[in-house]
C-alpha cells in the first residue's frame, strides 16, 4: 500500500507527444519547469486534480501523480529524489536529452 503524502503536494504527469515529465501549472496548463507548478493541500489540491484530469481525458498527458512538494517562497519543488531526477530528464548522455532541440519547450 502506498504511503499517504502529508503536507503540500504538486501534480506530475508525462506529456504524451514527447514523454517529458511536466507539472500542472497555476494557470491550468502543463510545464516542465517547476517554477510554474501549482501546489496545494486539501480542497485546493482536489480542485487542481480535477482540472489536471481534464488534460488526461483530452489525451494531452498520461500518468497523473500527486507528489510531495517542498515550498520555497511561492514556488514548489519536488521533495523526493525520484521526482527531482524525473524533472531533470535523461541523464545517460547529455547529447540525447531535451536540450538537443532548441524548440522542445514550445511543442
Amino acid at each position: 500500500m502506498a504511503k499517504k503524502i502529508k503536507g503540500p503536494q504538486m501534480i506530475l504527469a508525462n506529456r504524451l507527444d514527447d514523454g517529458r515529465v511536466v507539472f500542472f501549472t497555476k494557470d491550468g496548463g502543463w510545464n516542465s519547469d517547476t517554477v510554474f507548478a501549482a501546489y496545494g493541500e486539501g480542497e485546493t489540491l482536489e480542485a487542481l486534480l480535477v482540472e489536471a484530469d481534464k488534460s488526461a481525458a483530452n489525451n494531452l498527458i498520461v500518468g497523473t501523480e500527486l507528489i510531495g512538494a517542498t515550498i520555497d517562497g511561492d514556488q514548489a519543488y519536488p521533495s523526493h529524489i525520484k521526482h527531482i531526477m524525473q524533472a531533470k530528464g535523461p541523464s545517460v548522455r547529455a547529447d540525447l536529452g531535451y536540450q538537443v532541440s532548441a524548440d522542445w519547450e514550445r511543442r
